[in-house]
């Protein structure tokens, strides 16, 4: 395709997508009884725009660009500036903004183009659904366009911020125009509202608008900012009809996260009721006898009661016909609108999403060791350079009240982690795919994925990965002089698992310092069953230089970094067990 074709083609896709763009913001005013948009600029100003063409003209006389081929040059100077007045006096308000329009667009002014284009383009696209005002038109004629106003005819207003085109005497905005709006019970409910501007980008659209609640008393609900720099690749409209889809969708937006929180602090006033309500005897079995047991953390249990009694509540708060009839209009509305195509797409950050999701997958190191959570299925290690998630049984690995687990239970499996490029993984066959499972992790770069590796799983003792719940940082590491943790931070049953660990590191610790005292040549034959025994069978970790603090402090290159929670580390351990109960078939000798 040679560049004359390339130039048609993008001509082409530009006036097709300013043809979507335009119906689909005809169709947003008439699925929504809005009669018109009234757009408040200092650059609808015709007056302005004259003094403004006239000095920009005249300022290129002497250059005499060919691109401006409108103006003829060859004119002697004052005869030249009367042709000016001439051309601009003898030509239409629309014509009159694109002659203003093509000098900035040879000027090449960005911002001035950004802030322009959309008052002095809009007009010529939208027509009767448009009515373009200077901020002195508004103030003159604001009390006749509310008239207009009522339950079937609705108006959207854009405002521009800056006035300094055509300020007013006593130096209100845009934002003063808006909030003035707004303020009036008797109209804002048939209105919808936009602060348009190039001050801002598409991204600061909604710190913006946080911004200006609280330095102009604007409520969120009733208004969104659209940057005018949705300005793309010579077209402005889908960017815009983009902006105003998000206008008219933020009432209901605002709405819904209203209702949301209401019934929410409702759920857990009820909540917190329920549980002063309880019997000591009740809350003392619920909480301390059955965690106790059971061998769960208490706190646990008290999370899982509150959620029971919390979502109860907010189930029972639904019940109301006229609350989930207020909810399913907001959506039914937000629905209607945004199936409407602008030919564009906010910008969205995912950044508050991503972030819910990784709360909902795992619990971060940060509150898992400094709360000296249990060792748990899912529970995730660093050691040496790898990581590693522990697949246990649930009820194997909780503590009972003795600080033992059922029938002196202390192994576990590894299974290593790895992080591998998504085109990598797509490109695995079938037995390939059939020893690995995708472990979900938001905060990947989108081309990165992590995987557990089924094939290397190693069966361990629990005991080095024991110590880690004891450290608020999640080290696995001991100190020897201490025969017992006094700490009023960890749970009873651990305080007496702690006791064991003490035994069995005492002696691990007295069989490396033996060894060290060994002068015998031959004695790295030891080495190994020394510093990697019975205890660190199936660990890669180099155990050499553990032994700290003249002997009392044993630190083991082991950190607990992350929980991958339930029931996502629920389903990992099913399928690693399919996994290892997969069947065996003889080969099949009839294929080549």
């Amino acid at each position: 395709m040679n560049t004359s074709e390339k130039m048609v083609s993008s001509d082409l896709i530009k006036c097709k997508s300013e043809a979507q763009a335009k119906n689909a913001i005809l169709d947003f005013l008439a699925k929504l009884d809005i009669k018109k948009i009234v757009y408040v600029d200092d650059r609808c100003s015709i007056g302005e725009l004259k003094e403004a063409f006239i000095g920009k003209s005249k300022a290129h006389y002497i250059s005499k660009p060919k691109e401006l081929d409108f103006l003829n040059w060859e004119l002697p100077e004052l005869i030249f500036e009367k042709q000016l007045l001439n051309l601009w006096d003898n030509k239409s308000d629309e014509e009159r903004r694109e002659l203003y329009l093509k000098i900035l667009s040879f000027e090449n002014e960005t911002d001035e183009l950004l802030n322009s284009v959309a008052p002095l383009r809009l007009k010529s696209i939208l027509k009767e659904k448009i009515e373009l005002l200077a901020p002195s038109e508004w103030v003159a004629q604001k009390e006749s366009i509310l008239t207009e106003l009522n339950e079937n005819t609705k108006i959207l207003f854009l405002f521009d911020i800056d006035f300094r085109n055509a300020p007013l005497p006593d130096s209100r905005d845009g934002r003063d125009l808006a909030f003035e709006l707004l303020q009036d019970p008797t109209v804002c409910k048939y209105l919808y509202c936009g602060i348009f501007s190039h001050l801002f980008s598409v991204n600061e659209e909604y710190d913006k608008r946080c911004e200006y609640c609280r330095t102009h008393h604007l409520e969120k609900e009733k208004f969104y900012t659209i940057s005018k720099k949705r300005f793309q690749n010579n077209s402005y409209l889908s960017g815009l009809a983009e902006g105003i889809k998000n206008t008219l969708l933020i009432n209901e937006v605002e709405v819904l996260k209203k209702e949301t929180t209401d019934i929410l602090n409702a759920s857990f006033r009820e909540a917190m009721k329920e549980i002063l309500h309880l019997t000591p005897e009740s809350f003392n079995h619920i909480i301390q006898k059955s965690s106790r047991k059971e061998g769960v953390w208490e706190m646990e249990t008290l999370i899982r009661v509150s959620d029971i009694i919390t979502s109860y509540n907010a189930l029972r708060t639904l019940v109301s016909n006229t609350r989930r009839t207020k909810i399913n209009q907001c959506l039914k509305k937000i629905r209607k609108i945004e199936s409407v195509k602008t030919g564009d797409a906010t910008p969205f950050d995912k950044t508050q999403v991503l972030d819910l999701r990784n709360k909902e997958l795992y619990i971060n190191n940060n509150i898992q060791n400094r709360l000296h959570y249990p060792l748990s299925n899912g529970d995730i290690f660093k050691i040496q350079d790898k990581e590693y998630i522990l697949l246990v049984q649930p009820c194997n690995v909780s503590l009972r009240k003795d600080g033992k687990r059922d029938r002196d239970y202390n192994i576990g499996l590894l299974v290593e982690l790895e992080i591998i490029e998504k085109e990598t993984f797509q490109n695995y066959k079938k037995g390939q795919l059939a020893t690995i499972e995708v472990i979900e992790d938001v905060t990947l770069k989108q081309d990165l994925i992590k995987v557990a590796r089924f094939s290397t799983f190693k069966s361990v003792s629990l005991s080095p990965l024991d110590l880690t719940v004891f450290d608020s940082d999640g080290i696995a590491k001991i100190n020897l002089s201490e025969q017992e943790n006094t700490s009023s931070e960890i749970q009873e049953s651990w305080k007496k698992r702690y006791k064991e660990l003490h035994k069995i590191f005492t002696e691990f610790a007295d069989g490396i310092k033996v060894f060290k005292k060994i002068k015998n040549s031959n004695k790295d034959i030891l080495k190994y069953s020394v510093f990697n025994g019975p205890i660190f069978a199936g660990y890669e970790i180099d155990n050499e230089n553990i032994l700290l603090s003249r002997g009392k402090l044993l630190e083991f290159n082991i950190a607990r970094v992350a929980h991958y929670k339930s029931p996502y580390s629920d389903d990992l351990l099913q399928k690693f067990m399919l996994y290892l109960s997969r069947n065996a078939f003889e080969h099949d000798f009839t294929k080549n």
